[in-house]
């Protein structure tokens, strides 16, 4: 028996008004004192400063190492399901997309530790490339929801995924020597994935140096009921990390190196109506280093991070005979990105810091290469086509630079704290591609501004209502303005004519901590300008190329977005703790044509309630216990793409529930063991516009050694 949508709507909101949305450890019962203390849980994605998320004037969620650590998730975009507001589409099992604020893929920054992950090849809707970086690799997540384009540019709409990867110990005294690491399995039932990783580091007085390696591989997923193996899902992957720290005086030197290849992800959602695979083999390498510290004089710190990054993408498109296995024909089209970057961020204190001034600039440079090749059953080879995905040599540059003022006019001894900011930032880009073949020389640029406004008020640590103007944009990438051939679904055609999507949003957060209880309830309304949508035209007098629709990307959408996110906390005392967060998002499009549909691809309500209990340290050992719901509506508001992507059903996407229990048992604090059951009762579902099937019934075993 199918769930109503009203039937969800019912138990997550029940669940949520008795439960928290953020990870926080026990309180102690006599402890009433809510002030910040060192250790606590800080921010700096909403700032790019640390700061208590509970004072942020915006909505951000916090993945630490601790949950990391007990969710073990398999990918990085799965760890996001723990993350209020943040709703993960997957394409293909070897990829996630997150949908923040009902927007996806090249909308949506993603930032490691504060590098650019997004590159202008980056496809106009759901992208893969989250799971280009390691869960094990990973010391924190951090979401910010809504748009963040004033202090990270472009692509920055619906918000910024930054991660930040684990750092090697630093044991600041000279005369001190120490190392260690971890090493972790995961093993999960219903894919039969198996996955390893080690990392050690060593650290000597102000100098640290950290190394690891992941290696795994899974099988065909396994559905719920009666999906049963959905064939080639499998897939496998390989990744390393190199960190170096030096500290010295008030300078922090770190260097960073994160590689990741996956192998083979299959994407089936046009396997069975139209007998055709996509196999995806991605790989990157990212390297940079930062130089930080403290300028005393002048009240001042500064950071300059240099970056080089090498994104690589093979795809496969198989042509498959009636037995899905069997394979017709083949053709694959490799794109390689070589990205060149520079970030300078500077903080100022005036006014005996009732006064903040943060300031810099970037420059992001894209150089592009493409290989378009067809299998010759005669030759057994590949032989090179003349149409490729991208002309050698295209370049696309990203640059920019912002100022955010913040100060607090009224401060008193008693808490009460007004607090007021704006920020400003200038950005310019510039695409380029030679002459091709068919495809004449693109070259198309353009440059604008970006605005943010806040009004705060603040008592002490108990209570915090703000609201913000903020703006986000994206430029138009050189996928949607110079890509000339078969993409799938159509013939696309260039257009150089293409302007940036902007976003114009405003929000009201409110938060309140009494007793034992933390409350967060966040509403939006954002207006969307200038998006970029698919138009049928003609490529040499033809409507039809290989019988696929000739379309180009052009700009003149126009939309509105709104939703709410409330999240709540409940310590309820004797080590149990009750939390629980929802998500409601609503959008809809002025299109071109004159009619009004609803965006594409936009979530439906969804969330989750947890109850945990957690062990006062005994001894050597201690333990938690939680179980979970977790849910979605059904989502029958689609978009006319929507109606025509075969991963979403006709109709909608059903309403779904999950029950989830997880232990945890650490020993020593030096072995750490987990056991998992997903989806207990083997719920038949799916993510909306996903295009495979959740797992059905799931173990999920995981162990980790200190040494």
């Amino acid at each position: 028996m199918k769930l109503k949508k009203a039937t969800v709507c019912a138990v997550l909101i029940v669940l949520v008004m008795i439960c928290p949305a953020v990870a926080q450890e026990e309180n102690n019962e006599e402890d009433n004192d809510q002030t910040p203390v060192e250790g606590a849980e800080i921010v700096v994605t909403a700032k790019r400063a640390a700061e208590d998320p509970f004072l942020s004037d915006r909505t951000v969620s916090i993945l630490n190492r601790k949950a990391l650590r007990e969710a073990a998730p398999r990918t990085t975009p799965e760890a996001l399901w723990d993350a209020p507001g943040a709703f993960v589409q997957e394409t293909n099992f070897g990829g996630g997309s997150p949908i923040v604020r009902g927007l996806v893929g090249p909308q949506v920054l993603i930032l490691v530790d504060g590098v650019r992950l997004n590159n202008s090849t980056y496809r106009t809707g759901p992208v893969q490339y989250l799971n280009l970086i390691d869960p094990y690799c990973i010391d924190r997540i951090e979401v910010l929801r809504g748009p963040g384009s004033v202090l990270y540019g472009s692509d920055a709409m619906g918000g910024v995924i930054q991660v930040f990867p684990v750092t090697p110990r630093d044991l600041r005294d000279p005369n001190r020597f120490g190392g260690g690491g971890t090493a972790a399995g995961r093993y999960s039932s219903a894919d039969f994935g198996k996955k390893g990783h080690v990392h050690a580091d060593i650290g000597y007085g102000p100098f640290g140096v950290l190394a690891g390696f992941s290696g795994g591989k899974t099988d065909n997923l396994i559905g719920g009921r009666d999906i049963g193996e959905q064939i080639h899902t499998g897939y496998e992957g390989s990744s390393a990390i190199g960190r170096v720290n030096l500290v010295f005086s008030d300078w922090k030197i770190s260097t960073g190196y994160l590689f990741t290849e996956i192998l083979d992800a299959g994407r089936t959602d046009k396997l069975f109506d139209k007998n055709s695979l996509q196999l995806y083999t991605n790989r990157n390498h990212l390297a940079y280093a930062k130089l930080e510290g403290n300028l005393r004089p002048i009240r001042t710190n500064a950071a300059l991070t240099l970056s080089y990054q090498d994104f690589f993408e093979r795809k496969k498109n198989l042509s498959v005979l009636d037995d899905y296995q069997t394979v017709a024909g083949a053709k694959r089209d490799d794109v390689e990105v070589s990205t060149l970057g520079s970030d300078l961020q500077i903080a100022t204190d005036l006014v005996s810091g009732r006064l903040r001034l943060k300031y810099g600039g970037m420059y992001y440079g894209d150089r592009v290469g493409a290989l378009g090749e067809a299998w010759d059953e005669e030759s057994g080879g590949w032989d090179e086509r003349t149409d490729k995905p991208y002309p050698d040599g295209s370049t696309y540059d990203n640059y920019g630079g912002y100022a955010l003022i913040e100060g607090d006019p009224v401060f008193t001894d008693s808490g009460h704290v007004l607090r007021l900011g704006a920020g400003y930032r200038f950005h310019g880009m510039r695409g380029f591609s030679p002459e091709e073949d068919d495809l004449p020389e693109v070259d198309f640029s353009h440059q604008g501004h970006v605005f943010l406004g806040s009004l705060q008020y603040l008592y002490g640590s108990l209570f915090n209502a703000a609201f913000t103007f903020s703006q986000g944009f994206r430029s138009p990438n050189l996928q949607e303005a110079i890509q000339l051939g078969d993409t799938g679904k159509f013939f696309h055609i260039p257009n150089d004519e293409l302007e940036p999507e902007t976003a114009d949003t405003f929000e009201l957060v409110t938060r309140a901590r009494w007793w034992r209880m933390e409350i967060s309830v966040a509403g939006y309304l954002t207006r969307l300008h200038d998006l970029i949508n698919r138009e049928n035209t003609m490529w040499k007098g033809e409507q039809e190329i290989d019988g696929k629709p000739v379309v180009e990307n052009v700009n003149g959408g126009e939309g509105i977005l709104w939703g709410m996110e409330p999240e709540l906390f409940f310590d309820v005392g004797w080590g149990f703790s009750l939390s629980g967060h929802m998500t409601y998002t609503w959008g809809e499009e002025d299109r071109l044509d004159g009619t009004t549909e609803p965006l594409t691809r936009i979530p439906p309500l969804y969330g989750q309630a947890r109850l945990r209990y957690d062990t006062r340290p005994t001894g050597s050992w201690k333990a938690f216990v939680e179980a979970y719901c977790r849910g979605a509506g059904r989502q029958e508001r689609l978009s006319p793409e929507d109606v025509a992507d075969v991963r979403i059903p006709e109709g909608g996407t059903d309403a779904w529930l999950t029950y989830n229990v997880r232990v945890g048992l650490t020993l020593h604090d030096l072995i750490r063991l987990g056991l998992a059951v997903e989806n207990l009762t083997d719920v038949e579902y799916k993510y909306h516009a996903s295009g495979v099937y959740a797992p059905g019934t799931n173990a999920i075993l995981t162990v980790e050694l200190d040494f």
